[in-house]
């Protein structure tokens, strides 16, 4: 078995342990488990007229899971506009608005 080079100008100790690391077997059948935490979303869009907002709570889905949900809609759909922003409510809890623009 050839060597590479710095095995040869550096052979290893003889403490050092090589593992072998051996082929997975394949199985058939297993049902395709799905990702952990998923949380059914349902937001307005196809009920909503331009200029119509709604509000998500912070503590249900940070801003930065919503705005990337309005990202990927504002894709699919080039011919409606969504635009969010983070807010205080009356509490002092923040949450974001998302509003249809176009």
């Amino acid at each position: 078995m050839k060597q590479r080079r710095i095995e040869r100008n550096h052979p290893a100790p003889e403490h050092v342990v090589r593992v072998v690391v051996h082929r997975p077997s394949i199985e058939h059948g297993v049902p395709f488990a799905p990702r952990g935490k998923i949380q059914p979303w349902e937001y307005p869009y196809k009920d909503m007229e331009v200029g119509d907002s709604f509000h998500v709570m912070a503590s249900e889905t940070p801003n930065v899971t919503v705005s990337s949900r309005i990202s990927v809609y504002n894709k699919q759909n080039p011919d409606t506009r969504f635009e969010c922003r983070t807010q205080l409510n009356e509490e002092g809890e923040k949450l974001t608005r998302i509003w249809r623009t176009r």
